[in-house]
């Protein structure tokens, strides 16, 4: 679980340790809650966000699935990344809450979760 409060918008991540799948339904928060990670992340919050552009800019996606690292690491649109840090994936599982953002049928393991996102003006919660 983790929760950033001392911010304008209030990040409250309801879940413990593992991977998880956000449905693929569009326009539900999901970029959103990825760049205020980012933005965290600056400020030296513990979480961190990947996304496609990043790859598209010679990111490496080892650089964020970095095990022990960081509490919340989001890797968003993974669909047009998919398969980069699977392993890595796993082994950040244990120490991390990875949440995936994938516009197809996806799971790493047997035992992904799905979650659910719900976003508010001031304040972002995901759910399992």
């Amino acid at each position: 679980m983790l929760k950033i409060d001392k911010y304008n918008v209030k990040v409250d991540i309801q879940l413990d340790n593992g991977v998880y799948i956000f449905d693929n339904e569009s326009a539900l928060g999901k970029t959103r809650l990825a760049k205020l990670l980012e933005k965290y992340q600056a400020y030296g919050e513990p979480v961190v966000s990947y996304t496609y552009n990043d790859k598209l800019r010679g990111i490496d996606i080892a650089t964020v699935l970095q095990p022990k690292r960081f509490k919340v690491i989001l890797l968003d649109r993974y669909d047009m990344y998919e398969g980069d840090g699977a392993e890595l994936i796993l082994k950040c599982a244990e120490d991390s809450i990875v949440l995936i953002d994938c516009k197809n049928d996806f799971s790493v393991t047997a035992e992904d979760e799905w979650c659910t996102i719900n976003m508010e003006k001031d304040k972002i919660e995901v759910v399992a």
